[in-house]
């Protein structure tokens, strides 16, 4: 008996190892593995207005701090299928990343070369610019993080989540499969994803976002905020005020209700199950809110 169990041991552990080594390795994430070369590169450039780049396959970073220089840290990865491939990997490496300065700009394309078909790449960037500087990036296959003090920000994602913090002038983020949340926006700001959700606090300016399969979530902290327009096809939206924030609303859904929570009240208007159009306090903020296939509600910060 005991020997039938160990035997019957042994058989699933031949069956695991076969199945994870045969089977399963082939199939995972080569960043699981160790990659076939690796290095991590430090350049400076002299402060320029704007700095913009382009990425496939690894995150963006990008901070502000006081100094007079542009710092770019990179963390390059190459995955080969067999240690065959490593000479290539090494080599392909070599060939990042081109850059061009100008008095103006600095731009950063991370793969001037197309990529060997045997290579997986991930170039992973940590971007330190003074404040105010602005910044634009193409990002493919990785999440993008912009920290307060920059200036105008642009980003374009595939497959990236965007967060950003306290910029200071205009904000046009767009995404494929990613969420994208903002914090702090104080001035024309335009949100757009497909598959994720948005998440918005805005002091003032304008707002624009939309998503097709999302819910969306936005903070008004200010009566500066001159106004707001909110779609989701397939989502909930979800509007919260400050106790000083005011506005003329237009909501309306197709497959869901729209609702007031306690502290919003209308001081004229229209109330229905699927549409409210009318006024809150002042009528300060210009507020638009429009989904097919989600709930719709209003409701005062209770902080």
């Amino acid at each position: 008996m005991v020997y039938r169990s160990v035997a019957t041991a042994a058989f699933i552990a031949v069956a695991i190892q076969i199945f994870a080594v045969g089977i399963l390795a082939p199939r995972l994430p080569r960043e699981v593995c160790r990659p076939g070369a690796q290095a991590q590169r430090t350049m400076t450039f002299a402060a320029v207005p704007v700095v913009r780049l382009t990425n496939t396959d690894g995150t963006v970073r990008v901070n502000v701090a006081e100094v007079t220089e542009i710092q770019v840290d990179t963390d390059i990865k190459a995955y080969t299928p067999s240690t065959n491939e490593q000479p290539v990997a090494e080599q392909y490496i070599t060939t990042l990343i081109k850059t061009n300065v100008t008095d103006t700009a600095l731009e950063l394309v991370t793969e001037p070369v197309e990529r060997p078909d045997e290579l997986d790449l991930r170039v992973d960037y940590i971007i330190t610019v003074p404040p105010g500087t602005d910044v634009a990036l193409e990002v493919s296959n990785g999440n993008v993080r912009v920290a307060p003090g920059c200036n105008q920000v642009t980003v374009e994602g595939v497959n990236s989540d965007i967060e950003i913090t306290g910029p200071l002038g205009a904000v046009n983020a767009k995404s494929t499969n990613g969420r994208i949340r903002i914090y702090d926006a104080a001035a024309e700001t335009t949100l757009e994803t497909v598959n994720g959700n948005i998440t918005a606090q805005v002091k003032s300016g304008t707002l624009q976002a939309s998503t097709i399969t999302g819910s969306i979530m936005t903070t008004l902290t200010s009566p500066e905020v001159s106004a707001c327009d909110l779609t989701s096809m397939n989502g909930a939206i979800t509007l919260v005020m400050t106790e000083n924030c005011s506005a003329e609303v237009s909501a309306t859904t197709g497959r869901g209700t729209v609702r007031t929570e306690p502290g919003v009240v209308l001081s004229s208007g229209v109330y229905k199950r699927h549409a409210l159009l009318g006024v809150i306090g002042d009528g300060a903020t210009k507020l638009s809110m429009n989904s097919m296939n989600g709930d719709i509600v209003l409701q005062r910060s209770t902080t």
